[in-house]
């Protein structure tokens, strides 16, 4: 293994034990085994970079998994097919994350990157998630055309989180089990979550919620008159 992928490998771990402003750049590299202080700035800059070049390692084979999945229901006239579009979007995740203990360590650091208000997760990714998951989205959006859009804008990160974190969940139960000498069932876990992001996405929108946002369509036209 190289420098470069030791230091991105050992800041990912670090990062999700113990959050992105939680780990010094410093203790990265000495945790790395690295001498040179300065071998971080060299291969990524800064923190940013670093942490850019974390979701670039990532998000390649995920979007690739993704991408597979979305081509294969189209292909089979199945876009109308909600559960299959919401495996396309947790599936390629939690298949990195039950592949090895390195996609494990991406798992906890995406949920840390969630909870970090000072780093801006949706522009950092924007790029790299455009295709696989705005796919997926606009997806969604065809067969949800009744919900109002600024309400399924809403909900669809807020699941894209909540699934990570349940994703991350599964795994840490997971460990417990096998440290008890007791094996969780992986598949049927990842497909009752497959499950709950279909009925959150899809869940009717209630009066409660239809009258919050349409007072605050209407104090936007106010403000705008």
């Amino acid at each position: 293994m190289d420098t470069r992928e030791r230091l991105l490998l050992t800041a990912e771990k670090l990062f999700g034990q113990r959050g992105v402003n939680g780990v010094s750049l410093r203790e990265i590299v000495r945790a790395a085994g690295q001498r040179n202080a300065s071998a971080l700035h060299y291969h990524f800059g800064s923190r940013e970079g670093l942490i850019d070049a974390i979701f670039d390692k990532r998000m390649r084979a995920i979007e690739k998994r993704r991408m597979e999945m979305l081509d294969r229901i189209e292909a089979e006239n199945r876009t109308d097919d909600l559960r299959a579009i919401a495996e396309a979007i947790v599936w390629p995740l939690a298949e990195v994350m039950a592949r090895e203990e390195e996609g494990a360590n991406y798992v906890r650091f995406l949920t840390e990157m969630f909870l970090t208000p000072d780093f801006d997760i949706a522009k950092m990714v924007e790029g790299r998630l455009n295709h696989g998951v705005g796919r997926a989205f606009r997806m969604i959006e065809k067969n949800l055309g009744e919900m109002p859009a600024a309400i399924l804008r809403q909900r669809l990160p807020l699941i894209m989180h909540a699934g990570s974190y349940a994703i991350a969940d599964i795994h840490a139960t997971r460990q417990r089990h096998q440290t008890a000498g007791r094996e969780l069932d992986l598949d049927q876990a990842i497909n009752n979550l497959v499950d709950m992001w279909v009925g959150a996405v899809s869940a009717p929108v209630s009066e409660e919620t239809l009258e919050s946002l349409q007072k605050k369509e209407a104090a936007r036209r106010t403000a705008a008159a």
